[in-house]
């Protein structure tokens, strides 16, 4: 099939087409301007940093309100309201991250920025084969890589991206030492069981060194 894009008209091939168009909220039947409460054009009710609406004291959590439109978002921002209205707590949106996995075969699964946004900034990449990967190797899955994004300068973990049996559970790995604000060299020297995937961010993280 012939597609038009930015760098122009392409030829391409394949056996299937997935066609995403997004999703449409539905808000309509809430009436929403009865109360005064403002949407976007697409219809998604805008809040702020803190889920809150332009009407004081009205909230608004999960899908409704757009954005990433996954569990996981919707039971955070639940946290969020929370933490601020039970709580006494000032529970923000600002800098959480927002890990995904997409469950195709092999697993896709995806935290903070990628290389393409990390253009102009000073880091460094570390990618890994999954036939580098003892325990892809036995399980015979060793389709797919690994991805991690470091700072340069502070040896932190801006982003990973695994695409290769269970890349899920392996991101979720990257995300925990993005929490803790762990340096790479943290999980390039850590000791993980043998034989797991764990123990393949060892060779990750020793590409560093070359």
């Amino acid at each position: 099939m012939n597609v038009r894009t930015n760098d122009g008209e392409q030829t391409l091939s394949g056996t299937h087409l997935l066609l995403a168009v997004g999703r449409k909220p539905n808000t309509e039947d809430l009436n929403l301007p009865a109360a005064g409460i403002d949407t976007n054009q697409q219809g998604n009710v805008k809040v702020n940093h803190q889920l809150e609406t332009n009407v004081p004291g009205v909230y608004a959590l999960g899908d409704v309100k757009g954005g990433p439109q996954f569990t996981h978002i919707s039971y955070d921002d639940f946290r969020i309201i929370r933490t601020n209205l039970l709580e006494g707590g000032n529970a923000t949106t600002v800098g959480r991250f927002l890990p995904y996995t997409v469950f195709i075969d092999p697993q896709f699964g995806r935290i903070g920025i990628s290389e393409v946004e990390a253009k102009g900034l000073n880091v460094r990449v570390a990618k890994l084969p999954m036939t580098r990967v003892a325990r892809a190797i036995e399980m015979s899955e060793t389709r797919g890589f690994m991805k991690a994004i470091v700072d340069a300068g502070l040896n932190q973990i801006l982003g990973a991206a695994v695409l290769g049996v269970e890349g899920g559970e392996l991101m979720s790995m990257f995300e925990i030492a993005m929490l803790g604000k762990l340096p790479y060299t943290v999980l390039k020297d850590g000791i993980f069981a043998h034989p797991t995937l764990a123990e393949s961010l060892n060779n990750l993280f020793m590409a560093l060194d070359k």
